[in-house]
């Protein structure tokens, strides 16, 4: 079994904290979006 599940991002991590997730990506959350420019 693995120790950390890393499943979600700023858009989806209520559901993926439902879904066991031990490790989400929120950084466009704190941060804001990417400029890819």
């Amino acid at each position: 079994s693995f120790k950390e599940l890393s499943i979600g991002m700023s858009g989806d991590y209520k559901i993926a904290l439902a879904n066991g997730s031990t490790m989400i990506r929120i950084g466009s959350a704190i941060f804001g979006t990417r400029n890819h420019a």
